[in-house]
């Protein structure tokens, strides 16, 4: 499988191109000593936290058994979340910085030299029954592998790195990797304090290795996201 297949971590793209920590957190240091529901109240508080910034980067390469990791390629990009309905994107699309705003119904993609471009159309107004804003989109593809994790079972834990196996996991393998390819899966994620902190999909078959990672960072301390002020908002597409 190649990795232009998976639908991350351009998630955000395929939306636009298609179109608090106040609150109480549920305590690790009171959970039931308990691997599952460890990680399982680890992905609640994460899930409602007011914002991160997450980091998904994806590699594939030769398996293990061909005992060198020439050949590998990897890609990732730098989201920052800010609930409810805030995404912002950063990537590098053949050597040139993309980034991507998604604030409600409204979409942006970045011009340059500060500026941005604002994008036409519209996914349906928050609140709307049977639709979904652009940024309510982006906020259920980003948020899915870390409530998958609030389902896991089979879960065990050792130093802080935990194993299971996810809640929908053809979905999460679809949403991840934009298919469920063959060979052996394993799912492992870690915690630190009341959140995870990092999640990882390995799919290991004789003709490849692929990797998903997703490093969470700044929980609850992410920058702050809002539409650009008219000053910045340009009407030249960029190239």
């Amino acid at each position: 499988m190649q990795i232009a297949n998976r639908a991350a971590p351009h998630l955000l793209l395929g939306v636009l191109t298609l179109l608090s920590l106040g609150a109480i957190s549920l305590s690790l240091a009171t959970a039931p000593p308990n691997a599952q529901e460890q990680l399982r109240t680890a992905a609640a508080n994460t899930t409602g936290a007011t914002s991160f910034v997450l980091t998904d980067t994806v590699s594939a390469g030769p398996p293990p058994s061909a005992h060198s990791r020439a050949g590998t390629t990897s890609e990732g990009a730098v989201l920052v979340y800010q609930a409810p309905d805030r995404v912002e994107e950063t990537t590098t699309v053949t050597g040139k910085v993309v980034t991507a705003l998604v604030v409600g119904t409204q979409r942006f993609e970045g011009a340059g030299d500060g500026k941005w471009y604002r994008l036409a159309g519209s996914a349906g107004s928050a609140g709307s029954a049977g639709s979904q804003s652009f940024g309510q989109q982006a906020v259920s593809e980003l948020l899915f592998p870390l409530r998958s994790l609030t389902g896991a079972v089979a879960v065990t834990a050792r130093g802080g790195v935990y194993h299971f196996v996810p809640g929908q996991t053809h979905l999460l393998l679809t949403r991840l990797l934009g298919g469920v390819p063959s060979g052996t899966t394993s799912f492992s994620a870690a915690v630190s304090g009341e959140f995870v902190r990092f999640e990882q999909v390995t799919v290991t078959n004789s003709a490849e290795r692929i990797s998903v990672e997703l490093e969470l960072t700044r929980v609850g301390r992410a920058p702050a996201l809002a539409v650009p002020p008219a000053s910045q908002i340009t009407s030249t597409q960029p190239g």
